[in-house]
């Protein structure tokens, strides 16, 4: 069965009924998917530095271990986070869009530590399936004005794999009496793709 295309206000009002830790775990889950995706464009482009983004999320996880960062660490990762973000004008890399889309979805995570606003985290897995979209037109050479572009994108496989990790995270946060350790550690390998990333990218 297809999954239905991303809708971000039946997510809101799904993550809605969540605590805070729990919305922030399945946004953390999104942006473990798109990591890599800046790795590649970091090697492609022969610029970049992935460690303040992986520390950055890195931040999140210690929040949902119960190692809280001081507000100044949040506010240092964010800035460190937003500087190795790439201006899409300076590279024709294919995988700049979505080395920016990690690090703000990274970032969306950090600034939902200090507003708790659903909103950020609802950003967050919209960076998620934006790149996957804009990913499949350039690797299928999709033509912008096809009447079926939509529909054609939402069937890709990728995009469908990416919209079942969500449900299925979601789902199961959902339904999980705790953000026990061991339960976000089986969320995190719960993502069959040997390290890849949402594109598929090592």
């Amino acid at each position: 069965m297809m999954m239905p295309a991303f809708n971000s206000a039946v997510l809101k009002a799904r993550l809605s009924k969540l605590g805070d830790k729990q919305q922030l775990a399945f946004g953390a889950l999104c942006c473990e998917r798109l990591i890599p995706n800046y790795l590649m464009f970091q090697q492609d482009a022969g610029w970049g530095d992935n460690v303040p983004v992986r520390k950055a999320l890195d931040c999140v996880w210690a929040y949902l271990h119960d190692q809280t960062p001081s507000s100044q660490e949040i506010k240092n990762a964010t800035a460190s986070c937003e500087s190795a973000a790439p201006n899409s004008e300076d590279f024709a890399s294919l995988y700049v869009t979505s080395a920016q889309d990690a690090c703000f979805a990274v970032c969306s995570l950090l600034d939902y530590l200090f507003k708790n606003d659903v909103d950020r985290v609802v950003q967050v897995a919209t960076y998620a399936t934006d790149s996957v979209d804009l990913y499949v037109q350039e690797i299928e050479g999709m033509e912008p004005n096809d009447p079926q572009l939509e529909q054609k994108i939402l069937a890709h496989r990728l995009m469908q794999r990416e919209l079942t990790q969500q449900e299925a995270d979601l789902k199961a946060i959902e339904l999980a009496p705790s953000l026990s350790q061991e339960f976000l550690a089986q969320r995190k390998a719960s993502w069959n793709n040997n390290g890849k990333s949402n594109l598929d990218l090592p």
